[in-house]
């Protein structure tokens, strides 16, 4: 106990010793007087000598692991998705109207929006494995069920648990990410989470419209099973733990680790060169750090390397409190901008998906089911454009004014970005609305979902990104609120858009919608005036929290 009350004590110290949480020497400036370059990337955050420190993991043995959950993701959202698809064969084929349709994906949000209270704290306390490995089961038999169903309250039902267990993966992903990799790597991996999360929003429906017309509407939740079914196997066999727990008596280094930046080097030394996992890829386009992997520290045996729990050392008391100290989380200004920003961002997303299956299903446009699903394109095509925008872009970025601020980098660094799709993603919702509203050609509507689907994936990447930087020790309960805020306006808004629409005119809702999301995306601009300061404000509340997370051993490595 002494060496935990130590730990928690030189946590909370460093958190209070540095002048905001979040501000990190990126480019170390000695190396650039010395040697009269460029100076050298510095790592954050450091990497223990231990082997079996994920982000000691090599570079393949990490990509193995973030594919299967990228495989995840994609499900987790086609399944969440692809019900709008096949409303019109549920109003003809079972007599739903459409206004009960909507409550269904409504319902799908309040869900969403309780998972992660539910099943994260589980991840925190006994790793990321297990919840993979329950929510996927979940979801495979939601799938069947969803396949079987034929009346409302079964749709209602199906909904429901579908969204409790599919809540994790808008939360549990940044987790692995911020596992293994480093921040000058996070902007280009949440680009490709996101893009994964677009690949079943957008694309899922359109092979979905091709299927409900080909095999039937039950066949597109049979396909599901399938995949799930592959996805879980993945998890079982192929899936290791990326939760961390430092074992006392690890030497981690004092000063930050630099990353030289042209020359590649081997991670471990010829004297433990032996042990393959940690062995770097040479041909790798990542630049790998030099650093010392201690010898007498042994690698885990495979059966601990894919134990189905990984348990953090904890009181009852800790494990409970992260099913409410989210919530509490939300007074940090950055956790309650990004929770805005999420929650405005889906709640679009969910309006349009919503209301094209009833707008495009009748005059003047009659389309089908293919072609409804089709009516993903657009905003998918916008989201890949995102994810290079919101990606390498950023990355690149960050290290270029880091190095215009003496090698300082400040998280807002990534909100610059945000300006141009906080102006784009209102004037494409305005596009769609006034163009479905006046009956125009649907090309129309769909350059205006284009737009939006690019401003709402680099905003999502970004606020994320943004957030990771600046509270990492707390982050798993940071995302837990950030999902429940998200979600919990989704639902709110998706009840509400059936007699919003009715009272307004669909002209009329989606001024409102527009200036709506104009007035949330801008709220960027006051977090890049004055974030630094909301993060001095709030160190103190921060450092007290990170001293309550269970992976403070971690985290004290890692400041």
């Amino acid at each position: 106990m002494d060496e935990v009350s130590s730990l928690e004590n030189g946590l909370a110290a460093k958190i209070l010793a540095a002048e905001a949480p979040g501000t990190v020497i990126l480019e170390d400036s000695k190396s650039k007087l010395k040697h009269g370059t460029d100076g050298t990337l510095v790592l954050y955050p450091q990497p223990s000598e231990d082997p079996n420190d994920p982000l000691n993991w090599s570079h393949r043995r990490k990509i193995v692991n973030f594919s299967i959950a990228a495989f995840y993701v994609l499900m987790v959202f086609g399944m969440l998705d692809i019900g709008v698809v096949v409303f019109q064969d549920y109003n003809t084929i079972l007599g739903i109207s459409y206004s009960d349709l909507n409550n269904t994906f409504a319902a799908n949000c309040i869900g969403l929006a309780f998972g992660c209270l539910l099943f994260i704290p589980f991840s925190i306390k006994y790793g990321r494995r297990p919840v993979y490995i329950v929510t996927t089961f979940v979801l495979f038999l939601c799938a069947i069920w969803a396949a079987a169903l034929r009346n409302y309250s079964n749709m209602l039902g199906v909904n429901v648990i579908n969204g409790l267990a599919g809540a994790v993966a808008d939360t549990i992903v940044q987790m692995t990410i911020n596992d293994l990799f480093f921040l000058h790597q996070r902007g280009t991996m949440n680009a490709v989470y996101l893009g994964f999360v677009n690949i079943g929003v957008y694309l899922a429906p359109v092979v979905a419209g091709y299927s409900a017309a080909k095999q039937g509407w039950p066949w597109i939740y049979w396909w599901c099973a399938i995949f799930l079914g592959v996805s879980f196997l993945l998890f079982v066999f192929f899936y290791e733990e990326t939760k961390y727990v430092m074992t006392f008596g690890v030497i981690h280094g004092d000063e930050p680790i630099p990353q030289e930046i042209t020359e590649p080097s081997t991670l471990v030394s010829e004297k433990n060169s032996e042990v393959p996992d940690i062995s770097v890829d040479k041909s790798s386009p990542e630049p790998q750090q030099s650093r010392t992997i201690n010898p007498n520290i042994p690698m885990n045996t495979w059966r601990k390397r894919f134990a189905l729990t990984t348990t953090t050392p904890g009181t009852l008391s800790e494990f409970l409190r992260h099913f409410y100290q989210p919530l509490m989380m939300l007074g940090i200004p950055a956790v309650l901008y990004v929770s805005l920003q999420y929650g405005a961002c889906l709640s679009w997303v969910s309006v349009v998906a919503t209301t094209e299956s009833e707008a495009f299903s009748t005059d003047p446009y009659n389309f089908s089911t293919i072609g409804i699903g089709n009516l993903n394109l657009p905003p998918f095509i916008g989201a890949v454009i995102a994810a290079f925008y919101s990606g390498p872009l950023s990355d690149w970025l960050i290290i270029k004014l880091a190095k215009r601020n003496g090698g300082v980098y400040e998280p807002e660094m990534r909100l610059y970005l945000t300006i141009f799709p906080a102006l784009i993603g209102p004037l494409g919702l305005f596009v769609y609305g006034f163009s479905v509203a006046a009956g125009d050609h649907y090309i129309i509507p769909c350059v205006g979902v284009a737009l939006y689907g690019f401003a709402q994936c680099s905003i999502q990447a970004l606020s994320l990104t943004y957030l990771m930087d600046s509270y990492e020790e707390i982050l798993g309960d940071a995302l837990i609120g950030v999902a429940f805020v998200r979600n919990a306006i989704a639902a709110g808004i998706v009840f509400a858009v059936s007699p919003w629409i009715e009272n307004l005119g669909f002209h009329d809702c989606f001024v409102s919608i527009g200036c709506l999301s104009l007035f949330i995306m801008l709220l960027a601009i006051p977090m890049i005036i004055w974030g630094k300061k909301f993060r001095i404000m709030c160190k103190h509340r921060y450092a007290e929290y990170a001293k309550l997370q269970p992976n403070r051993g971690r985290a004290i490595q890692r400041l």
